[in-house]
């Protein structure tokens, strides 16, 4: 320690902890990619201990140098998020020391100035997002719309679709979001000006085959006619209704993830494939491609389905879209297999008939010969 600092440790006043506080913080965080873990812990804990007697601005540098850093503890993070949004506001939009339980308490806890902070982080989960929307206000719902490295959930969508009839910002920045569903682009289309109409209807059609486009249409009708009752979260009342509308459950899984409720399609696959949800969903999230598999083909999945239900698990989890191509090729080998067993099932059937056909033929010829 420089004799600068052990002098201004022994004077003891709270302008010598004040100047403590800022030249230690220097001293540390000029060099920070190089200090050891057991280096950051004693830092933490002297700094907790002269924090209250910081300046706003010594304590505004701290932050904005530990908003990168991935070793500091979570004592200090956690105090610093703590201070005001001012102070605090670059360590919440990017310090990959919080996790999404502890945003989600901040979110419980702090300020509204404090959550468009953590409204502008990149890594924000579907929980922490809807969050945000239900408590945030209209600065918070700008900045949640308008950010596109996170995929926004069907609730948090729909809650900023309704602002966005109000809000022009919302709705500018809504409209130019990459994961908006076919059914948000339609709830936005009578808001926006043509060049939006142009984008949003391109997102509906996209370079679709006539017979995609009528499968389009033929989900449109169902969300129609199923109304509020395709808000019921419970999948073992969803479906009865959806099969009165005459929805098969290719249609109701795609209407499902149309809307990003991925979490009701894995309900509703189970309950279809008779499985217990809890084991279903540890083979959709561990990757367990065998049950999975079997599910889906009890469920009466087809191919295409089962692809959009892939590309939904690689975004839910946040994993590459290739990783799933293997899963898709996989299914596709899997239905032909229980096509060919069933076959080979009829055609052993059949066979045995006409054996006992000829059996029978035999024996009646044989008693009129001797009759």
């Amino acid at each position: 320690m420089s004799v600068t600092l052990l002098k201004l440790a022994e004077e003891g006043t709270d302008s010598a902890r004040a100047a403590l506080f800022g030249e230690l913080c220097r001293l540390v965080t000029d060099d920070l990619d190089q200090r050891t873990t057991p280096e950051l812990t004693i830092f933490a804990e002297v700094t907790l201990k002269l924090y209250s007697d910081a300046t706003a601005d010594d304590r505004v540098r701290l932050a904005q140098k530990l908003s990168n850093c991935p070793d500091i503890p979570d004592t200090l993070a956690k105090k610093i998020a703590e201070d005001d949004a001012p102070i605090a506001s670059s360590l919440l939009a990017s310090s990959p020391v919080f996790s999404q339980e502890d945003l989600l308490q901040f979110i419980q806890e702090l300020s509204n100035a404090h959550l468009q902070a953590i409204a502008h982080r990149p890594d924000l989960s579907s929980e922490v997002s809807d969050a945000l929307a239900q408590k945030g206000d209209t600065p918070i719902h700008r900045i949640l719309a308008g950010n596109r490295e996170i995929r926004l959930s069907r609730d948090a969508m729909v809650c900023l679709v309704r602002l966005a009839a109000e809000d022009s910002k919302v709705r500018d920045s809504l409209s130019h979001r990459s994961d908006l569903t076919p059914a948000i682009c339609q709830q936005l289309l009578p808001m926006v000006n043509e060049d939006a109409k142009k984008r949003l209807t391109s997102i509906i059609q996209g370079a679709l085959s006539q017979e995609q486009l009528d499968q389009i249409a033929k989900i449109k009708n169902l969300r129609r006619e199923l109304g509020h009752a395709l808000d019921n979260n419970d999948m073992s009342l969803l479906w009865p209704d959806a099969r009165r509308a005459g929805a098969t459950p290719d249609e109701l899984v795609t209407l499902l993830l149309q809307d990003q409720r991925f979490n009701h399609v894995v309900e509703l696959m189970s309950l279809r494939g008779r499985i217990a949800q809890k084991a279903f969903k540890d083979a959709v999230f561990n990757g367990k491609l065998q049950t999975v598999m079997r599910t889906a083909a009890r469920c009466g999945l087809q191919p295409q389905t089962f692809s959009l239900f892939v590309k939904a698990r690689c975004a839910h989890l946040r994993i590459p879209a290739k990783k799933g191509s293997s899963w898709i090729g996989a299914y596709a080998a899997h239905l032909k297999e229980l096509e060919a067993s069933k076959e080979s099932r009829c055609s052993d059937f059949q066979a045995n008939r006409k054996g006992r056909k000829s059996e029978a033929s035999a024996t009646v010829s044989s008693r009129l010969a001797f009759a």
